[in-house]
């Protein structure tokens, strides 16, 4: 199962030298719920709940923007396997009451 950190260090996504973690990348033929693993492991349940991007890395919202428009768009596509999306059931409902799509709050099932 995925370990989600409990706080991304926001901070260091736009320092000189950083450099998405190997953990983070994605080739064109990644699937589905590994795209989303890494959406909610770079903070992604975060994204969600950004009211002031000033108090945000520019480099960590673009890239968890950027992927969460590709997956939207459905640039991943899934292995026909179950995967569970890695968030608790409280986590679920509150981005499910805040309007987020289910492609991100449920389990991959096809």
């Amino acid at each position: 199962m995925l370990e989600i950190p409990e706080r991304v260090n926001y901070g260091e996504w736009d320092k000189h030298d950083f450099i998405i973690p190997a953990e983070l990348q994605l080739t064109d033929n990644s699937f589905l719920h590994e795209a989303i693993q890494v959406f909610y492991k770079a903070g992604g349940y975060d994204f969600f709940k950004v009211i002031n991007p000033e108090k945000y890395a520019s480099k960590w919202l673009d890239f968890v923007g950027d992927l969460y428009l590709d997956i939207e768009k459905g640039k991943y596509k899934t292995d026909g396997k179950f995967h569970k999306i890695p968030l608790s059931d409280e986590d679920r409902m509150s981005l499910k009451e805040q309007g987020v799509p289910e492609l991100f709050t449920d389990d991959i099932d096809v």
